[in-house]
């Protein structure tokens, strides 16, 4: 190589050496050109720098403008969020959800996550603080009226715009420069008062740096005088010439947002431009006088050549080593290769004994990432909800595949799945009440347990680990209904008892009418004390039904003092003989509108309380009063609402509760009995009860001072009381009754009532008969009175097949037996005509006259 380039540069060397020379002269015009373009590259650089220094100033301006924009942006968005949810707030307490302990635990938590807020308050329609969140560090202001000027005048504007105000900058109690925004609460156009957020400017400028992260420039909050509200540490001297303010708030409230430049080091950008322009101009200048050295650096140019071969000889020594040491590269990793196969193979190995593992537990379980996909899931989890292979859940939204929905069918959005949004705050979760839903389309109730998967600090996902509930709900109900059973028990002595002293009673004076009848005498004293003991038995088997929840639930206006007096005598057949019961009933008490069997429910499961609470005996109180709740005291309790109620108060002497186990004894399942004497179920539907019925209960008691219930249920706004007359049921009704009752016995009684009552009665003594009849007779027919559980077919079957021919027929319902088996089996619907047996001649003749008043059935 160097042979062939060698003589080359030789030949060019001496062809260099050899060639013309230029003249003095000529180099004399060649200096005077190098000047005047040295000229012209000075003035040129010149140009340069000052359009570059003007180009600066104005990128500054407008970087300054933009960032005002970004920052004040940045605050309003965060007030826009607040304000956002403060409206939230207000269409929820408008709409009567939003109770003082679930504001207590939104609002408090809310101001935690956003720390620019010092609470939220409520005042109500007077200018009242009433409520505020926190509670706690703010409790001062509690009962305190709206009288700051600057609060007064926007809360004011607020109710007369009907949407949020901000206020100007202000002094808070707590010494620091604030401002509030009120959003006013309206139901319809009723002003129910306003949710205040109070806003800390030092806190509102501190999130602001913390989000944004300012590095040029200085940031603080003024009003629209100027006064300096919050400002952040001075990093640098401040360049006055760069400033800029913003509104963040309406020009009302005036809250500005003031950016200020620091004064920092110049760009280092233009540094660089005019120095490579000045460079450029040094350089041409230095080119213009390196023309003289010309013939040195051809003189060179051998030397040059030579060295450049030595250097491409290096070049190629060079090479030849790195292409050995490739060599000994690749033979590494060879070697790495098969270690990394051999760590492969070991994983695949772990991995298979994890799968084994989590293959043969029990529970299900399964994993997804943070938006909710499935990663992997064990045989249990599979088998659970249905499904063969992995494959069908792998990859696939899990909340979409078996959690979509509420126990009821609706939609569960995956917000609001306890799974989800509690690993996305980073926290484990327990939920005992759900259900899960199979492929099939079906659900089953499980429990289950989330965990938060967290990697480097970060939460990448969650495990879910769930079991099928329902055997342990069916053995559960198995001794709920045992326990029941045993209560029963007790009232079985009791009530045969009193049947076998009503049936003494029916029987005995029977006999004295038929020997009075024989005799000519008259027999209604005996007939009006057989009707009286019937009537006592069937009030024995109500309280029976009520107390084993059976008995049809339908509220009525009542008179609580003589529905516990009905009571009195079983609740004694409930309580050991060593407790004493007393009833002290208050005057004129108010009536109330609840189901007569609902009461009995809550005295017995109250007084079978007591009874435990007391094994060695004690006194049993039942007090009843009117009460009137005010404002204050529903403040102080969020359960309870202000109006006027029937208080019933139940105390006793036993061995009383602290107050934490007060504050879980509503609650189902809980229980402080021994294991098999308590399911730990009658308060908590004595509290399901009252609250259905639109009351409130609180209870009251001390470790060995005995438990106070105190129960409110609402009074009845009684309507006033109707003109005197004679109603429709006095008279005699007109009409054909088609009467079908399996029973001999009770068709001929049942035709012998209906006859009492005017009308005239077509007898069936089977649902076949009774359709040949309708076929036969159906236009004569005003209505068919049938029992429900008959042989051949049911009265719902009889109905729907009577209606085939005459489908405006009416159609009554009556059985002996209890809700769950004519209701609950389907026997008869929701809306049917129904009465239940025994049959009363008032009560049937009111049913009667209000069903023959009525249009025909569609």
């Amino acid at each position: 190589m160097r042979s062939a380039s060698y003589p080359c540069c030789r030949r060019n060397e001496v062809s260099y050496l050899n060639g013309p020379h230029p003249h003095p002269r000529n180099r004399s015009a060649a200096l005077r050109y190098s000047a005047i373009l040295f000229a012209t590259f000075l003035v040129v650089f010149g140009l340069i720098v000052w359009f570059t220094e003007g180009n600066n100033l104005k990128a500054k301006q407008n970087d300054l403008a933009a960032r005002v924009r970004t920052f004040s942006g940045s605050l309003q968005l965060t007030l826009e969020g607040d304000a956002s949810y403060l409206g939230l707030l207000a269409l929820d307490r408008a709409a009567g959800k939003l109770s003082p302990v679930l504001f207590q635990e939104r609002a408090g938590q809310y101001v935690q996550a956003h720390p620019q807020l010092i609470n939220i308050t409520w005042v109500d329609a007077d200018y009242t603080i009433t409520d505020v969140a926190p509670l706690a560090p703010n409790r001062q202001i509690v009962g305190l009226h709206l009288n700051l000027p600057e609060p007064k005048r926007a809360s004011a504007l607020a109710r007369q715009l009907r949407k949020p105000v901000y206020t100007r900058p202000f002094e808070a109690i707590q010494g620091n420069p604030s401002f509030e925004v009120w959003v006013p609460v309206f139901r319809g156009d009723t002003f129910l008062g306003l949710f205040g957020g109070i806003y800390s400017c030092n806190k509102l400028l501190q999130q602001l740096v913390a989000h944004t992260q300012p590095r040029l420039y200085h940031l603080s909050l003024t009003d629209s005088g100027g006064r300096l509200l919050a400002t952040m540490p001075y990093a640098e001297p401040l360049d006055r010439h760069y400033v800029k303010e913003w509104p963040v708030t309406s020009p009302e409230s005036g809250v500005m947002l003031r950016v200020t430049r620091y004064q920092g080091p110049s760009d280092w950008r233009l540094y660089l431009l005019k120095a490579v322009s000045l460079l450029l101009v040094l350089g041409m200048s230095y080119a213009l006088w390196n023309l003289k050295l010309e013939m040195d650096e051809r003189r060179h140019a051998e030397e040059e050549i030579k060295k450049q071969a030595a250097l491409l000889e290096d070049e190629i020594n060079e090479r030849q080593a790195a292409q050995e040491s490739l060599q000994e590269q690749a033979a590494l990793l060879e070697e790495e290769v098969s270690e990394r196969w051999q760590a492969e193979e070991a994983l695949r190995e772990s991995e298979e004994r994890l799968r084994l593992l989590l293959d043969s537990t029990g529970e299900a379980i399964y994993g997804i990432d943070i938006d909710g996909t499935c990663t992997f899931c064990n045989r249990a989890c599979l088998a659970m909800l249905g499904y063969e292979k992995e494959s069908d859940l792998l990859g696939r939204n899990i909340h979409d595949i078996m959690h979509h929905s509420y126990p009821d069918g609706r939609h569960m959005p995956q917000e609001e799945c306890s799974a989800h949004s509690t690993m996305l705050q980073g926290k484990g979760s327990h939920v005992e009440d759900e259900v899960f839903w199979r492929s099939d389309g079906s659900s089953f109730p499980v429990e289950y347990w989330s965990y938060p998967q967290v990697k480097e600090g970060k939460v990448v996902g969650a495990v879910v680990a769930f079991i099928n509930t329902t055997e342990r709900r069916h053995l559960e109900e198995q001794f709920r209904q045992s326990q029941k059973m045993e209560s029963i028990g007790r009232l079985a002595g009791g009530v045969a008892h009193d049947f076998n002293n009503m049936l003494s009673v029916i029987s005995g004076a029977a006999e004295l009418s038929k020997r009075k009848l024989e005799d000519g005498e008259p027999i209604g004293q005996y007939l009006e004390l057989i009707i009286n003991a019937a009537r006592r038995s069937s009030d024995i088997t109500r309280q029976l039904l009520a107390f084993s929840r059976k008995e049809v639930v339908s509220p009525k206006p009542v008179q609580l003092n003589r529905l516990i007096e009905d009571s009195i005598k079983i609740l004694t057949r409930l309580i050991s003989e060593d407790v004493q019961l007393s009833f002290h009933p208050g005057p004129e008490l108010w009536t109330i509108m609840i189901a007569p069997s609902q009461v009995d429910q809550i005295l017995m499961n109250l007084a079978v309380n007591a009874r435990d609470a007391m094994p060695e005996g004690g006194s049993l109180a039942i007090e009843t009063a009117n009460v009137r709740i005010p404002s204050h005291y529903a403040y102080l309790h969020p359960e309870a609402r202000p109006g006027e109620y029937v208080q019933l108060s139940v105390s006793d002497t036993g061995h009383g509760m602290d107050k934490m186990t007060a504050a879980h004894v509503f609650e189902p399942f809980f229980t402080t009995k021994g294991q098999g004497k308590g399911t730990g179920l009658g308060l908590s539907t004595v509290y399901g009860i009252v609250t259905q019925n639109g009351g409130f209960i609180n209870v009251y008691s001390e470790p060995g001072q005995g438990a106070v219930f105190k129960i409110y249920l609402p009074r009845l706004q009684e309507d006033p009381a109707a003109p005197q007359g004679e109603r429709p049921e006095d008279g005699p009704l007109s009409g054909t009754i088609l009467l079908v009752e399996d029973e001999e016995m009770l068709l001929w009684l049942t035709t012998r009532l209906l006859e009492e009552m005017g009308l005239r009665v077509i007898q069936a003594q089977s649902p076949l008969d009774a359709l040949e009849i309708s076929r036969q007779r159906g236009a004569e027919i005003d209505l068919v009175l049938t029992d429900v559980v008959m042989p051949e077919m049911n009265g719902r079957e009889l109905a729907e097949r009577i209606r085939e021919g005459l489908p405006e027929m009416k159609v009554l319902f009556m059985s002996g037996h209890t809700s769950d088996n004519v209701i609950q089996r389907g026997v008869i619907q929701a809306g049917m005509h129904y009465i239940q047996k025994p049959l009363e001649m008032e009560k049937l003749k009111k049913k009667l006259s209000e069903m023959l008043a009525q249009p025909q059935e569609p």
